[in-house]
């Protein structure tokens, strides 16, 4: 498959290097920069950065952060430690993330008022954050997260009983997804970064700056996805056109797929497989039902017994598709329910991996091999079509009794219906990943197939000041 290297131009600036300079202005974490010449493994993470003398647990909160009520006027004020935690704020850049968001600015500024700093700094603190633990954007609204949540404002409290701007810090940072790939995409961005500081001709500054939206835009999507994916998932790419097979983070099978048509996407989700069905009925969803089989059978009604398909009324007794009166049905007055017989012309081949959710998406075969040839594979109405589904079921039924290999290609021979259930269900996450990134052979920008990045890079560029 061709991975495309994001270059198309987008308009510079008036004055680029204004803002050139803005956003090299954000530091970035030594160790941060470390990554651009190092390979990282699973389960190793970007440790935050290390002050020379770090604050214990023991030390109370007055002296690691300022007291907590006004002094009074003959009371010797002790400044705040504050070096850590501006270097923490300071580092959210190397996360896409802009630091005067969280209040860096005006924290710098405060160094006559440890009281209103302290208040400023559980500000910054805990919204930062809810933006490394959630997301900057609310996923499914796209619109800004501007308050902390009350699991940060109370893990604000409770660290700041325990410990001081050191410990604040570095928990910070080990908030935001410690997952290989996101670590790769954050070495990226300062790669990118980096070459945008060094380029002289506009196109390719323009096409550098582009790498860095991109990038930041996924390092985002990485923030919306849980952060245990599981000891063993399933990761289903769309912009990849990819279904991947996971262990400890580790890909051990990768298969081809097909996803949603331009006006049927495939949602983003995470769910958890709970059973497959080898030798399926379709029950033929009511709105590809009436939208796309009634035109279809309208038109050749011995399309019915051809394809295996059965028209039943709303009592569900099977009824005879030669004593249906074809042209006088509209998609509005359908009455019928529509399913389709196991067989070599199912639409749902001869496997289909079960994770029941409110979007009736699904993992399943298809009889229309030839599909997977193209290079944007856009063919489905939602569903996630899986090249060697028989491997990938195997492999998901590996650890549960009676269902090795030998089982399963048994139990689809038998041309029946047969149901297995996963001794453990087994996560899945449909994601939509335009930048992939692992920790060792860098990244690869993918097509935008659905056009979401720009609606996202919007989003993350919105005041979260209403």
């Amino acid at each position: 498959m061709k991975m495309k290297r994001v270059t198309s131009a987008r308009s510079r600036p008036e004055n680029r290097h204004v803002r050139l300079a803005k956003l090299l202005s954000w530091p970035l974490p030594a160790s941060l920069l470390i990554l651009t010449a190092s390979c990282v493994h699973p389960g190793q993470s970007i440790e935050p950065p290390v002050p020379s003398e770090r604050a214990t647990l023991t030390e109370p909160v007055e002296e690691v952060l300022g007291p907590t009520q006004p002094a009074g006027k003959d009371s010797t004020i002790t400044q705040p430690i504050v070096d850590p935690f501006v270097d923490a704020i300071s580092g959210l850049a190397g996360h896409g993330l802009d630091p005067e968001d969280y209040h860096l600015s005006r924290i710098l500024s405060l160094t006559d008022d440890p009281v209103a700093r302290q208040a400023i700094l559980k500000q910054a603190w805990t919204l930062a954050a809810t933006h490394l633990m959630r997301g900057r954007v609310d996923p499914e609204t796209l619109l800004p997260r501007r308050h902390a949540g009350f699991e940060q404002m109370a893990m604000f409290e409770r660290l700041s009983v325990q410990g001081g701007p050191a410990t604040l810090a570095g928990v910070l940072e080990n908030l935001a997804p410690q997952h290989p790939a996101y670590i790769a995409l954050r070495a990226e961005l300062t790669r990118e970064r980096s070459a945008m500081a060094m380029a002289s001709d506009p196109a390719e500054w323009d096409a550098h700056a582009a790498s860095v939206n991109t990038t930041m835009v996924n390092l985002e999507r990485w923030r919306w996805l849980p952060r245990d994916l599981g000891q063993r998932y399933i990761m289903a790419n769309i912009a990849s056109f990819q279904v991947e097979a996971r262990q400890q983070d580790i890909v051990q099978e990768v298969h081809t797929a097909i996803f949603g048509k331009l006006t049927r996407e495939t949602p983003v989700f995470s769910d958890s497989i709970e059973f497959i069905v080898f030798n399926p009925w379709w029950e033929v969803p009511t709105s590809i039902a009436r939208n796309d089989k009634l035109p279809q059978f309208k038109k050749d009604p011995g399309l019915v017994k051809r394809l295996g398909y059965q028209i039943l009324d709303t009592s569900g007794q099977v009824v005879d598709p030669s004593g249906v009166d074809w042209p006088s049905l509209n998609a509005v007055t359908f009455p019928y329910r529509i399913r389709q017989a196991p067989g070599p012309l199912n639409a749902l081949g001869q496997v289909k991996i079960m994770f029941p959710n409110p979007y009736n998406v699904y993992l399943h075969d298809t009889p229309d091999k030839g599909l997977y040839d193209a290079e944007q594979r856009t063919f489905s109405s939602g569903c996630i079509r899986v090249g060697d589904p028989v491997g990938l079921a195997e492999w998901l039924l590996e650890d549960t009794p009676g269902w090795n290999r030998e089982q399963v290609d048994a139990a689809i021979a038998s041309g029946s219906e047969m149901r297995a259930d996963l001794l453990a269900p087994v996560p899945v996450h449909i994601v939509y990943f335009t930048v992939a990134g692992d920790s060792c052979d860098g990244v690869q920008y993918l097509n935008d197939v659905y056009d979401r990045d720009g609606a996202v890079m919007k989003a993350l560029r919105a005041p979260l000041q209403p």
